[in-house]
């Protein structure tokens, strides 16, 4: 199992997961290897490393769609090692380009999760205003689709193509400006975040998504938000971020945040092993398999990765 990135508190839970799943099989054994950052060309050589051990699957999320494609998983098409993807699939161009390039895709609808976001953001302000997008990378193809999402449920537009088209006064909603790439970096999430609200005030900024969980993912978040927190109470400006971390519910549980749209990682990361082994075992298993999102609020903070 290759993630993105190794420190990342998602993946680390689809690490767990996937060792979990390893032990209930019982002959299998869990390698859970990845970059300590976002590096298209580290998780390249990584599966090109595992490839050489002779591993017998492979499950990636994918962190650039055209490079994995052109190089690593096509040595691992040729030596017959299964790929499926998990958490961020191939985009559509590179799917349709590669042919059978993976047999299987375990993760959220990504799409859906940006939509939920921005549906949140509806509910706190109905009648429209000023929001900033954050996302990691710009050629992430999960992330693309995130940003898609929280454009589509507030303009009501449907897009061709990810990440749609930055809103200019549909439905009453403008992005302040292109979205903000921490490029995975957890101290540049921040950094951005504290940009935003040291000057919503004079730049009329209504709303801030992430479409990850990086602010929440560093320590010096709660120290950030604190002083902010009656400006948030009043509805000045509205924080949704996605992932649902235990710490991100501690921060909705101290009113620090608005509400958060997140995924199941453990289980993300369970059936991504359970699914490679199917495959490997000559047995039946689904091209799709999809996990559910979770929405969580100050009110519900405490069920609602349980529901």
């Amino acid at each position: 199992m290759i993630p993105k990135e190794i420190n990342n508190p998602f993946f680390v839970a689809t690490g767990e997961g996937c060792r979990v799943a390893a032990a209930k099989l019982g002959n299998v054994e869990c390698i859970f290897r990845g970059s300590s950052n976002i590096d298209v060309r580290a998780q390249d050589k990584i599966i090109s490393d595992l490839i050489e051990e002779g591993v017998d699957g492979i499950a990636v999320s994918v962190s650039q769609s055209e490079f994995l494609a052109s190089h690593s998983i096509q040595k691992a098409i040729k030596r017959g090692i299964p790929i499926i993807t998990y958490d961020a699939d191939f985009d559509r161009e590179t799917l349709n380009k590669y042919q059978n390039l993976r047999l299987a895709y375990v993760g959220s609808n990504d799409f859906e999760l940006g939509k939920a976001l921005g549906k949140q953001l509806m509910l706190h302000r109905p009648d429209g205003g000023s929001v900033i997008i954050q996302s990691g990378r710009p050629d992430s193809p999960n992330l693309k689709l995130r940003v898609m999402g929280v454009r589509s449920a507030l303009s009501g537009k449907s897009y061709i193509l990810p990440p749609g088209e930055r809103l200019t006064g549909e439905n009453g909603w403008t992005e302040f400006s292109e979205p903000l790439y921490n490029l995975g970096q957890f101290d540049n999430a921040l950094r951005d975040l504290k940009t935003v609200l040291g000057s919503y005030k004079s730049r009329q900024i209504d709303a801030f998504i992430a479409v990850g969980g990086w602010p929440q993912f560093i320590d010096g978040y709660r120290e950030l938000v604190e002083p902010y927190k009656m400006s948030l109470e009043k509805k000045e400006i509205i924080l949704l971020i996605a992932d649902t971390a235990k710490i991100q519910l501690e921060y909705l549980r101290e009113n620090l945040a608005h509400g958060n749209i997140g995924q199941n990682p453990f289980e993300m990361g369970k059936q991504a092993i359970f699914t490679l082994h199917k495959i490997v075992t000559k047995q039946e298993y689904k091209k799709e398999i999809n996990i559910p999102l979770t929405y969580c609020t100050p009110e519900n903070y405490s069920t609602c990765v349980k529901e």
